[in-house]
């Protein structure tokens, strides 16, 4: 086997907002830079395990994440726009496993807002050429958001962020790469169980998935699915 693709799908708001948040005044990029270079490891720790192994894998990643509220762009938008000019605009050689190379950005970095299913972009939005132009939003329902217009006299404001169709885009592309006839691996990174229903149903329609956690877990899904679900410590190099 010459080469063989795998499609990186990520639960990316979950990765990239520990950064964001801690981080207000780094430079454009930086922190989503900061998030990726672990789950590129992670990705190689993964495939390391693969029975067989082509002469090279190419990564496409693709990231799901609140991008927009409307028409305006959120901190994560702003953020991997200047990843994929910088940093994710130069292809990557994997640290271990020489044969892993990340597409360039390019050809190789994706936003999840945009459906892969749909290739005539039939439902597409026309001004912002994706499908869900409404991806975050702020819908807390706590005290402040509901009676202080969003602000304490303190000065403190509610960043609480709701995330709408991220978990259900990546199972719909999961789905899609599943059952294309290229043999593709797809993992995906994740710490929400919402995904594992799709996963269990790409796997049956013929896909090769696995799921990645982030953090760890000890709950009864990931010992009942074990094999289809590595976290942390299954992954060190």
């Amino acid at each position: 086997m010459n080469s063989r693709r795998c499609f990186v799908l990520i639960d990316w708001w979950s990765q990239v907002r520990p950064y964001i948040l801690r981080n207000k005044h780094a430079s454009a990029g930086q922190n989503s830079e900061s998030a990726l270079r672990p789950l590129e490891k992670l990705v190689e720790s993964c495939l390391l395990k693969e029975d067989t192994q082509p002469k090279r894998w190419e990564i496409t990643l693709r990231l799901y994440a609140g991008w927009m509220n409307g028409g305006g762009s959120t901190a994560a938008l702003n953020d991997y726009n200047a990843l994929i000019n910088n940093y994710a605009k130069r292809g990557r050689i994997g640290n271990v496993l020489k044969s892993v190379y990340f597409l360039p950005s390019l050809i190789g970095m994706q936003r999840g807002d945009r459906l892969i299913s749909d290739v005539s972009g039939k439902w597409v939005d026309k001004k912002f050429g994706v499908h869900f132009t409404f991806t975050s939003r702020k819908e807390c329902k706590c005290e402040l958001c509901q009676h202080l217009n969003q602000k304490a006299p303190d000065g403190f404001t509610c960043e609480r962020i709701m995330e709408k169709q991220v978990d259900t885009a990546i199972v719909a592309d999961m789905i899609a790469l599943s059952v294309d006839a290229e043999n593709t691996k797809i993992i995906i990174i994740s710490n929400d169980d919402d995904v594992l229903p799709g996963i269990i149903a790409a796997n049956a329609l013929g896909g090769d998935v696995c799921l990645i956690n982030t953090i760890e877990k000890n709950h009864f899904h990931s010992q009942a699915l074990i094999d289809l679900i590595s976290g942390p410590k299954e992954l060190s190099v």
